[in-house]
């Protein structure tokens, strides 16, 4: 009974075979540097250049996130301790990375190859089974045909520790998820565009407990788009996917199923007020439709508001609303329902210093599996209902050109509304930082910071 990295629903898929991605991500970063020494960019226009070095260490007060009783009064005494009160310690993490990347113009700057990877190890105190390496790569084609077609090409693969959800499991567990996407533009007008998208996305698991939700989605999109002179724009589309999950037995099949497709008909809109202040929506509505189980078809909603607001050049202030779905790691639930306000802030103290704080509140629907709902928590009924409340706070000062301090933390608490049982986890991470770049900016425009997997402003489907 495990999460995933909570999963939205409305995922990005291709039609690009996953069977030929390299095995080893650091691998695309070795070849592509490779070759830019071997001269294959010959342009004009400078290459690009990003080396990042990191070291850390993190204090986690809940690594394998135990549920714990907030009421202990009806508890009986323990003379012993529980079989699994051997997890329920705080651990410190060390963790040593490396991160790299290059921006290789091939005709322009408008088509251009970008290649970025990272490679990571993390060192557990106590809990040493824990010990794992983190990998990713990414490599996008960004290309342009005159000032009427554009498009890019990309394809990436991580590994990374799986996220634990309940304390249910103790064991090790590495995910390696898999991606590719190719999207085409085409200009119609300087106000009109039309947008078709094909993508694929795969994630599977070492451990056998967990590989009945090794999945594999394809997708395709159209959309049309119109962008008005002062930057504001509307987007009218319809998505549809498929996933399938190759590695489920029968009774799986008879909880779960082994398939589904969706089709989503969406707008999104972004209207910027003025200068200082823009707010974007994305309004869907996806019916979703099971391969065996056609009783549980469904009409979904996902919906996602966001405003933004720069204070002053120093304060940036952000609120997002959703209401959508999302899947998890636990058999015994068929998605999440997920109704949510997150704040965010970032503030620019100094050209040296600055600091970012966020806090989200969500209330959860888990939708369970009819046969296991009466006996999920020792509550009947067909969802169990969670409230999450979420903090994360973080902060970086530069002491020196390309060096870097960092702070990183969230303290997070869920409670069951079925039995008041609360799970509670704090995070502090503290980091050391070195970047070379050859050309300022470099490293936000390759989009580095992703691979940090950021705690105090963690993705909000997390």
């Amino acid at each position: 009974m495990q999460k995933t990295s909570k999963m939205n629903i409305r995922r990005r898929h291709s039609t690009f075979p996953l069977a030929h991605f390299p095995t080893k991500p650091g691998g695309w970063l070795v070849l592509g540097l490779l070759s830019l020494l071997g001269g294959t960019a010959r342009a004009a226009d400078t290459v690009e250049l990003v080396l990042q070095l990191e070291t850390s260490l993190t204090s986690d007060s809940n690594p394998f996130r135990f549920y714990e009783q907030t009421s202990k009064a009806d508890q009986p005494d323990q003379t012993e301790a529980s079989p699994t009160q051997q997890f329920r310690n705080r651990d410190s993490v060390t963790g040593t990375d490396l991160r790299a990347g290059a921006i290789i113009p091939i005709l322009s700057e408008r088509t251009r190859l970008i290649l970025t990877g990272s490679l990571g190890n993390r060192h557990y105190k106590n809990y040493k089974d824990l010990d794992h390496h983190l990998t990713a790569a990414d490599a996008t084609l960004e290309w342009a045909a005159g000032q009427i077609v554009n498009g890019h090409v990309s394809v990436g693969k991580e590994d990374r520790l799986f996220q634990y959800i309940n304390g249910s499991l103790t064991e090790k567990d590495v995910s390696h998820q898999k991606r590719a996407a190719a999207d085409l533009n085409f200009k119609l007008t300087d106000e009109w565009s039309l947008n078709v998208k094909v993508d694929r996305a795969g994630l599977n698991y070492d451990l056998p407990l967990n590989q009945l939700y090794n999945f594999d989605e394809r997708g395709r999109q159209l959309s049309g788009r119109y962008y008005s002179p002062t930057g504001s724009g509307v987007e009218i589309g319809s998505r549809l996917s498929e996933t399938s999950f190759p590695d489920r037995n029968a009774q799986d099949i008879a909880d779960l199923d082994k398939a589904y497709k969706e089709s989503e008909v969406f707008l999104d809109a972004e209207w910027r007020y003025s200068s200082k202040s823009v707010t974007s929506a994305h309004l869907g509505i996806i019916k979703r439709q099971y391969d065996v189980l056609t009783e549980r078809n469904t009409n979904l909603s996902n919906i996602l508001w966001r405003g933004t607001y720069h204070y002053s050049p120093k304060l940036r202030l952000d609120l997002q609303l959703w209401d959508r779905p999302f899947t998890i790691v636990d058999r015994t639930v068929v998605y999440v329902l997920s109704k949510a306000m997150r704040f965010d802030a970032q503030w620019k103290y100094s050209e040296k210093s600055q600091m970012n704080f966020s806090t989200l509140l969500q209330n959860s629907d888990n939708v369970l599996v009819p046969r296991l709902a009466s006996v999920t928590d020792g509550a009947p009924g067909t969802s169990r209902k969670e409230r999450l409340m979420r903090i994360g706070l973080g902060g970086a000062y530069e002491f020196e050109r390309g060096f870097r301090l960092v702070l990183d933390s969230f303290y997070e608490k869920v409670q069951r509304e079925s039995d008041g049982v609360n799970l509670k986890q704090s995070v502090v991470k503290l980091g050391l930082e070195y970047t070379y770049e050859n050309l300022p900016g470099s490293n936000s425009r390759m989009g580095l910071k992703r691979y940090q997997h950021s705690l105090s402003a963690s993705d909000s489907l997390r």
